[in-house]
């Protein structure tokens, strides 16, 4: 086995996780959200997808990509208290009174 496969398996348990937030939070965001938010995290669950089938396609990365993919995760953990009951007041459109 090869030293590549190592982190080409971390890498892709971690996209698995991005992945995983990043259809919770297309769940919860509503009509009353940004619609750039969602593409933000459409745009997100798709790369960490790429990254994670890159093997697929015999382009085995190395740790750099590891530690980038665990930063990704840690901010959308770090950030997840604030979309525990749904999306967070600072992505909505104001409404029109």
């Amino acid at each position: 086995m090869s030293n590549a496969y190592l982190p080409a398996g971390i890498t892709a348990m971690i996209c698995g996780a991005i992945m995983f937030v990043c259809i919770c939070r297309l769940d919860k965001i509503g009509k009353a959200v940004r619609i750039r938010v969602g593409i933000q995290y459409v745009i997100l669950l798709m790369a960490a997808a790429g990254l994670a089938a890159a093997p697929l396609l015999r382009q085995f990365h190395g740790w750099a990509i590891v530690w980038f993919a665990g930063a990704v995760l840690f901010m959308l953990v770090a950030d997840s208290f604030q979309w525990a009951h749904g999306a967070p007041h600072t992505t909505t459109v104001p409404t029109k009174e």
